[in-house]
């Protein structure tokens, strides 16, 4: 499921102004998020440089950032296995503000919580550094934030029929082995098709809905939903289409972000100088 990065046209050609950073290790953080921002084309400035464009400001605040050894697991029996786990804790607040109103855009909470064990047979083994967990906890808090400025996809679980009736087993195989092209020719194909009973032919026809929704065809799903009739669960295809309409609404959203994107980018870049290429053009380079 598509979703529009959390600050969206907040951040079409703005700028951006890191306020107060307060916390354990969290000049480390601030400067790993200075270098990501930089990295997806946004412009960082000094607040002396805000002049009038749009200009937001990120202040963070780490009230976490630590990674302890954990209780030692010695193993019994034959063959024993002795572990020590050392687990990292990364927990920050991100707020996000307009920098000429003081407005609010976003508050994000930041929390990373990895782990990582060496195991023996034998011995005790060593506790893993705890800068190494300190550090992989840092890099997941970042991947975080990029939902700030950035669209991401989120999985979604659905539910599929497998009847035997109609094809429809064979479409569920199509479906796990990611052959979204072959599916929805299968699904169209078996949907028209189907003179089954009308809760297989309703089973099809929701089928061709989720098939249609995987490829981002929500007008063609939310058609198919309508063909179901009377499902075997009709809060199911409910849920279907208030699904399917949410993920359209997205998808216009991100749509209308890539064009704003586009359009500033070209808005900004710098015409081309003519460059002399040194090829005289002639008839003999006109080919028919």
């Amino acid at each position: 499921m598509p979703h529009l990065a959390i600050l969206g046209k907040d951040l079409v050609g703005a700028r951006v102004i890191f306020g107060q950073v307060t916390g354990r290790c969290s000049q480390e953080f601030s400067d790993l998020l200075r270098q990501d921002l930089r990295a997806h084309g946004i412009p960082l400035v000094a607040q002396a440089e805000a002049g009038v464009t749009a200009v937001v400001t990120i202040s963070v605040d780490v009230s976490e950032c630590q990674a302890l050894p954990d209780q030692a697991i010695i193993g019994s029996g034959l063959p024993a296995t002795h572990i020590s786990r050392t687990e990292g804790h990364f927990l920050a607040t991100l707020h996000v503000k307009d920098w000429w109103s003081g407005d609010e855009l976003a508050t994000q909470t930041l929390r990373a919580d990895p782990s990582k064990q060496n195991e023996s047979p034998s011995t005790q083994p060593e506790w893993p550094a705890p800068a190494d967990l300190i550090v992989t906890a840092r890099l997941q808090a970042l991947g975080q934030t990029r939902r700030l400025y950035e669209p991401w996809l989120d999985t979604e679980e659905v539910q599929f029929m497998d009847d035997k009736d109609c094809n429809l087993r064979a479409e569920f195989d199509l479906f796990k082995a990611s052959d979204y092209k072959g599916l929805l020719q299968a699904a169209l194909s078996n949907a028209e098709s189907c003179h089954a009973s009308p809760k297989t032919r309703a089973a099809a026809w929701y089928n061709l809905g989720i098939a249609y929704m995987v490829v981002q065809n929500y007008d063609g799903a939310l058609a198919a939903f309508d063909k179901t009739g009377k499902l075997r669960d009709s809060r199911m295809v409910t849920e279907a289409k208030a699904q399917c309409q949410t993920n359209k609404g997205l998808a216009q959203a991100l749509a209308w972000h890539v064009v704003a994107w586009v359009r500033q980018t070209q808005k900004d870049a710098k015409p081309a100088e003519p460059v002399r290429t040194g090829i005289i053009f002639t008839n003999d380079l006109v080919t028919l």
